[in-house]
């Protein structure tokens, strides 16, 4: 008696099979955060719920320029939609160059 042949799916078809997030910023593909577009700080001062607060998806990189370039004050009152981040010129250039760059590869944002 021979064992039944069964077609099996390696580890990287199941893999491409998953749907991928995408960055609402850099639009680039892969594992992402849930990004506050009120910092829990400034929504808890506001008297919002944590559960409340919208989020976005966004990769590392982007949330890492973000947290490091503004300040909560200014993400919570200036930059609290993704319009706004996106029109920031500073943001546009850094999205431009991190756009080149591979999900991979770890984006050291100063």
């Amino acid at each position: 008696m021979g064992r039944k042949e069964r077609a099996q799916a390696s580890w990287t078809e199941d893999a491409q099979e998953q749907p991928q997030d995408v960055c609402v910023l850099c639009g680039r593909e892969g594992e992402m955060t849930d990004h506050h577009l009120i910092p829990k700080s400034q929504g808890r001062r506001q008297g919002v719920k944590l559960g409340q607060i919208p989020t976005v998806k966004m990769c590392a990189a982007c949330q890492g320029f973000l947290s490091k370039t503004f300040s909560n004050a200014e993400l919570a009152n200036e930059l609290n939609t993704v319009e706004a981040i996106l029109a920031r010129e500073e943001v546009q250039k850094f999205v431009k160059w991190v756009q080149k760059q591979p999900l991979s590869r770890g984006v050291r944002v100063h």
